[in-house]
């Protein structure tokens, strides 16, 4: 079986990729960098003179080298979380997604509060079956 695991690098996160590996499935794990979020940090974290587009170049490269020691197959994307994961799931062809009821960090509890959980809207809206993992 092959499936997609969304990761934030957190704990909480890594326990869906445990469990899909625990099971022997073949997995992809995908990392989404939220704009919206890369354009808060932006004026935090960038050196002088870098422009946004280069500075979300280097976000996606560090996110894609953090990824290599979790699977052989790493996506990394930007935009919004449910939706990247919804559409990675179904360009990849994926039999399941397995990911955790939330990520980690601020950003994801002042979004649940606001929106719903990214694990919800996928739940909610994607065509492949979604296992929650607790």
């Amino acid at each position: 079986m092959k499936v997609l695991v969304p990761l934030d690098f957190s704990k909480e996160a890594e326990k869906a990729l445990e469990f899909a590996k625990k099971h022997g499935w073949s997995v992809i794990v995908l990392h989404v960098l939220e704009e919206s979020v890369l354009e808060k940090i932006y004026p935090w974290f960038s050196k002088p003179g870098l422009d946004f587009k280069k500075f979300v170049e280097e976000r996606l490269k560090e996110a894609e080298k953090e990824l290599e020691k979790y699977a052989e197959k790493r996506i990394v994307r930007t935009g919004k979380c449910w939706k990247a994961i919804i559409e990675t799931a179904e360009e990849e062809g994926v039999d399941m997604i397995v990911m955790t009821e939330r990520g980690s960090g601020a950003v994801a509890e002042i979004e649940e509060v606001t929106l719903g959980s990214c694990a919800e809207r996928v739940a909610r809206h994607a065509k492949k079956p979604v296992l929650i993992v607790r």
